[in-house]
């Protein structure tokens, strides 16, 4: 291959990324389906940028026995096909059913080839240019993120319907990633070290906690995108509009967060999380407070950073403690819990609107904000005891 192909290979590669993380893009316009469908609840709207979740973490875990079956770049292209149809198909209707039936299929697409978008590089490439490669591939995620929602934004300026087009991207993706990329070759199944042809380990009590972790993470940290549009008409801000763009700056902040994690975890190691999740709670704080549309982009931008640092530090512990073997299984029950964390959103946080009294978006802020603290002082106390049981080990040593 020359380096014009290689460059092409490469990127066609990449380009499946770009629509990974595109489900909420469309946030924007839950204020706008508040203010024109009505009777529909508040919490079903919001399910418009939650629900792919749900299917997302189904297929997640049924991508691997589809792509055994249909071949990994076949079941690539079948999952973009459904997230062009799941994707675009929700501005032909202002049926709430309907929007949120599409709305199944396009999870059902991101999550068939989600964990495809990392193996076929490892398929492909393999040293140093394979890494290399696995870091833009988080990179492409939070830029297509950004362009998504940014595009969304602008589309709903014109009608909500029509952000809904944002997903037309998905089309050239599909072609590119059809004419370029083979079925990679089949390996042979992995063989344990005990010769029975079997893989070893199973999942631990520690996956499950990190699992239980990246729930309650998803659930509160996704009332930026379901929220924030509803709390800038609750207290009537001026330059409504601005909230695409500002979106679009949250999804920068974690790309940008994404390339900046290698440096950040060598440097505080496992006070990592305590950070994170002291920033997140900042930034509910400034919401919670905010008055105008400047101090929420404001808040968004912390958020958005600091959402980007706890993430890859759950997986990056996540590789490191589970068996030997059972990599996979582990990484797909996290993602579950990302997953049902994110679809649970809507329904815990007006369960806890409920039980106080107090369903606005600005409570919702509040409650994040006490919730994050608490994570914060919990990841401080586990930091400062690992560091103190690997003080004593070197003493003992």
């Amino acid at each position: 291959m020359n380096i014009r192909n290689k460059v092409l290979f490469k990127t066609a590669l990449l380009s499946i990324s770009l629509v990974l993380t595109s489900a909420s893009a469309i946030s924007a316009v839950i204020p706008m389906m508040l203010n024109q469908l009505s009777g529909v609840s508040s919490s079903l709207i919001e399910s418009v940028v939650t629900i792919p979740s749900f299917s997302m973490m189904l297929f997640v875990l049924l991508s691997g026995p589809i792509s055994s079956r249909l071949g990994k770049k076949n079941t690539v292209l079948l999952g973009l096909s459904l997230v062009v149809i799941g994707g675009i198909l929700p501005m032909l209707t202002t049926n709430i059913t309907w929007i949120l039936a599409l709305r199944l299929v396009l999870g059902a697409g991101l999550g068939m080839f989600n964990s495809l978008a990392v193996s076929l590089i490892s398929d492909f490439f393999e040293g140093d240019e394979r890494a290399q490669l696995v870091g833009f591939q988080s990179a492409v995620q939070g830029l297509g993120s950004s362009l998504a929602t940014f595009v969304a934004g602008q589309l709903a300026l014109i009608d909500w319907q029509f952000a809904f087009l944002c997903y037309a991207i998905t089309i050239p993706i599909a072609l590119l990633f059809f004419l370029v990329i083979p079925e990679p070759e089949r390996g042979e199944p992995t063989v344990s070290s005990t010769g029975t042809g079997h893989r070893s380990g199973g999942v631990s009590i520690p996956v499950l906690g990190l699992g239980a972790a990246l729930f309650l993470f998803m659930t509160f940290i996704m009332i930026v995108y379901t929220k924030t549009g509803i709390m800038i008409a609750e207290k009537s801000m001026s330059n409504a509009g601005f909230l695409g763009t500002a979106l679009t700056l949250f999804s920068l902040s974690t790309m940008i967060a994404g390339f900046l994690f290698g440096r950040i975890y060598k440097w505080f190691r496992n006070y990592a999380p305590f950070i994170s999740s002291l920033l997140t709670a900042t930034g509910f704080v400034l919401l919670w407070f905010a008055q105008n549309v400047t101090l929420v982009t404001v808040a968004m931008l912390i958020i958005g950073f600091s959402f980007a640092l706890f993430i890859p530090y759950i997986f990056t512990i996540l590789t490191k403690i589970v068996p030997k073997g059972s990599e996979t299984l582990s990484i797909s029950i996290a993602m579950v819990g990302s997953n049902l964390g994110a679809f649970a959103s809507p329904y815990v946080i007006k369960l806890v609107g409920m039980l106080f009294g107090n369903e606005t978006a600005s409570f919702a802020f509040l409650v994040s904000a006490i919730v994050f603290m608490i994570a914060a002082l919990i990841c401080l106390g586990i930091a400062i005891r690992e560091k103190g049981s690997k003080t004593q080990a070197a003493v003992h040593n």
